[in-house]
């Protein structure tokens, strides 16, 4: 006598209360879109070398930026990223942070209430907890970038969104890429 067992994943099904979103959450989830996104998507889609490349070349260049508007002056920031199941900046990443530091430091000259929100963001794998942490972990480091620079501490937040806020969903090591970074996003 035989006994089957029938197992599933529960679905990870997210309720959002839209009353709960401010004016500055919908301005601040605003970003940049053109053409060459249109491209990095055709890329992904297509798992040749040469795609691969393109959309490497693309990715830091349009994807993942990420645009504030903070009372009609427009900054766009270029998203940080990560090495698989890393958390440090790398000379590279670290050269994307000061270039960013740049421009908040120009924007925070104009206004002495201005908050640098840090979103850590990761690839699907791993658990949904060790992504939130290392997400967490993504974001400290880059605040401890900022901080580095000169920014005072008490000016940023950080939260971690784990593997729930991927900008690319193609199952390829250069989605995977994308999606392991740390945005930034002004908040007046």
């Amino acid at each position: 006598m035989g006994v089957g067992l029938l197992a599933g994943c529960a679905s990870k099904d997210v309720q959002y209360d839209d009353n709960a979103v401010t004016s500055v959450d919908k301005k601040m989830d605003e970003v940049a879109v053109s053409d060459e996104t249109t491209m990095a998507t055709s890329a992904v889609n297509d798992n040749s070398t040469n795609s691969i490349d393109r959309l490497q070349k693309v990715t830091n260049s349009t994807v993942n930026k990420v645009t504030s508007d903070v009372d009609g002056k427009v900054v766009v920031l270029e998203s940080v990223h990560f090495a698989f199941d890393k958390y440090n900046l790398n000379d590279e990443m670290r050269e994307v942070a000061t270039a960013n530091y740049s421009k908040i430091d120009e924007t925070i000259q104009s206004y002495n209430d201005l908050k640098i929100k840090l979103e850590g963001n990761c690839d699907e794998w791993g658990s949904d907890e060790y992504n939130y942490a290392l997400g967490l972990k993504r974001a400290k480091s880059t605040k401890d970038a900022l901080i580095a620079d000169g920014v005072d501490e008490k000016r940023i937040v950080m939260v971690s969104f784990g593997e729930s806020n991927p900008v690319c969903t193609q199952k390829n090591t250069a989605c995977w890429k994308m999606n392991r970074r740390v945005d930034y996003r002004l908040l007046p």
